[in-house]
């Protein structure tokens, strides 16, 4: 294994972590509660669009925009916006390109 910086003894230490800790902590009790709610939501997003895929396969991104498309027509904005949520997961520019369409992103 050769080393990535051979000028530097193996036993340097690291004076920077006191600094990164503190900034890590401020910043956590800043925004502890709004980065669980949004970690929450986002994961359970990815379970979904990972379910989805696992029963479409390379199509799931067009079934969660044609999904999202009924929504959309049947009035449900919660439901196209959880469609275009998911089909975001799965292809970015698509979910984009039809928010666009649709005036909702």
């Amino acid at each position: 294994m050769r080393a990535l910086c051979p000028s530097v003894p193996l036993c340097a230490a690291n004076d920077n972590t006191a600094a990164r800790l503190r900034s890590h902590r401020r910043r956590d009790i800043r925004e502890a509660a709004s980065d669980t709610v949004a970690d929450t939501a986002n994961e359970r997003i990815f379970a979904e669009a990972l379910r989805h895929f696992s029963r479409h396969g390379l199509s799931a991104a067009a079934h969660a925009r044609a999904n999202a498309a009924a929504a959309r027509l049947a009035g449900d904005d919660a439901a196209c916006t959880w469609w275009i949520a998911i089909c975001r997961q799965l292809d970015r520019r698509m979910a984009d390109a039809f928010a666009r369409r649709i005036g909702n992103g």
